[in-house]
């Protein structure tokens, strides 16, 4: 059963946040209003009389990935289970100057991101049902096309090939077609493209993280404004695991965190969810995963990545109101934002430790910007805005999302280094962590190459949509 406890709703702003507008950034503005009564709207001010001290499931992190499972936990027990979410910032500002997070993609290649993609999309279709009747998630329509070199063309009909078999409604279109169709975009070094025309668009994050942290508290769960400190850890002398020296067993049964104010409070947990985005990584060391030896020896390969999200002007309206969003195959993307005349562009985050060196400014002039005007002549003598700096949580062992129990810790599960994913699967990840903790296996879709397990064995996962 749910504690009894005193405790304040998140508060959010009445009014609601626009994804697309004619400003040069289309958050500005409106953070500047709200700034000063966000505090009062999600309840800061007001401090919780009690904190929990037990709960069934914690979950660190209430993003979009933390407040799914929330969701999905609610959803499908009720009061028979108690749900306590851990938030470092109940603001949610990052979440706001995301935009690029409200996508919707089934282009992939791996089945699992297909089929999450599918579910988020379903998730999405039914949000009032889902959320409730006052979240309006924006919904815009769009396509999606993939363009491939030579090099990438085999691979580019292979997942096409894979997609349609899955059900999703997609079509390969030559060079020919690309210029008939989007006679603005330069196909000189271009094979193949891919097309996908059915569930692929933009949407309104914010007011998709809105109603899940809304509906989520409406069925029961307890958001707190906390920062994880540490786990406290018991030793199991009776539990027998293969690998592990008898007796040296140890379990994480306790979460430790503190409050704004700096109290410092514990919570013990039959399960833990960690899903703390971009701080993952660091949160799992306080678990002493990657800071031990044996199955804890690995650490937890996901860490922040910050990458411009531009605008350029469009005045002469080149790119047509049915531009699809672009996916290049050096890694720029593109699309249009909305109804508005201008244009949003970035480049996926690179892989290797060196890009982490280099400037933005660097990495907008020798990489985004040589890559936009081969590909979109238009965009020559168009020097693009940087509209906002976003923040993803990148798997740096193979970029693929990471989910499920850890092999050591069996009561710590993860759900984390999905990037730009992680938005549009948060419904089909809420979803599968709930039937992992109430049935112990996967009922709907089967996730489990995408558990911690593949980096132990060494087998990774390659989303190969990412150019």
């Amino acid at each position: 059963m749910i504690p009894r406890i005193i405790h304040n709703y998140i508060r959010f702003p009445t009014g609601s946040f626009r994804s697309y507008s004619n400003e040069v950034n289309p958050f500005t503005r409106t953070w500047r209003i709200i700034s000063s009564d966000i505090p009062d709207f999600f309840g800061l001010r007001k401090k919780p009389t009690i904190y929990p001290t037990h709960a069934d499931i914690v979950i660190i992190g209430g993003g979009f990935i933390g407040s799914a499972t929330a969701h999905a936990l609610k959803a499908r027990t009720g009061v028979g289970l108690s749900v306590v979410v851990l938030e470092k910032d109940l603001t949610y500002k990052e979440a706001i100057n995301n935009i690029s997070h409200g996508t919707l993609i089934r282009n992939c290649s791996l089945p699992e991101n297909i089929e999450l993609s599918a579910y988020g999309a379903e998730f999405l279709r039914n949000s009032r049902t889902n959320l409730g009747a006052d979240v309006d998630i924006q919904y815009t329509p769009s396509g999606f096309l993939l363009l491939a070199s030579e090099r990438f063309a085999e691979k580019l009909e292979q997942n096409a090939s894979q997609q349609r078999e899955m059900g999703l409604k997609n079509e390969i279109i030559s060079v020919n077609e690309i210029q008939e169709r989007f006679p603005w975009i330069n196909t000189a070094d271009i094979k193949l493209g891919s097309i996908c025309l059915e569930n692929e668009g933009v949407f309104n994050s914010w007011s998709f993280l809105k109603g899940l942290v809304k509906k989520s508290q409406e069925l029961g769960a307890i958001y707190v404004d906390a920062e994880v400190t540490g786990f406290e850890i018991e030793q199991q002398r009776d539990v027998l695991m293969e690998g592990i020296a008898p007796g040296s067993f140890e379990k994480i049964n306790r979460v430790l965190y503190k409050t704004p104010d700096n109290e410092e409070h514990a919570i013990k947990f039959a399960a833990c969810i960690l899903a703390a985005g971009s701080q993952s990584g660091e949160i799992a060391k306080l678990a002493k995963i990657g800071v031990n030896d044996g199955l804890l020896a690995l650490p937890l390969p996901i860490e922040e990545r910050k990458y411009g999200i531009y605008s350029i002007q469009d005045e002469e309206g080149k790119a047509a109101l049915n531009t699809p969003l672009i996916m290049d195959t050096s890694g720029v993307w593109l699309r249009r934002n909305g109804l508005e005349n201008n244009l949003l562009c970035g480049h996926v985050p690179f892989g290797n430790e060196n890009s982490r060196k280099i400037s933005e400014e660097e990495f907008y002039n020798t990489i985004i910007e040589p890559s936009l005007n081969n590909r979109f002549p238009m965009t020559k003598e168009k020097k693009a805005k940087l509209l906002t700096t976003e923040i993803q949580d990148y798997n740096t062992y193979d970029e693929t999302g990471i989910l499920g129990p850890h092999p050591y810790h069996n009561n710590l599960y993860i759900a984390a280094g999905f990037g730009k994913y992680g938005c549009q699967h948060a419904p089909g990840i809420g979803r599968a962590i709930t039937e992992l903790i109430i049935d112990s296996h996967y009922t709907t879709i089967d996730l489990t190459r995408l558990g911690f397990d593949r980096i132990l064995i060494g087998e990774p996962l390659i989303e190969f949509d990412v150019y």
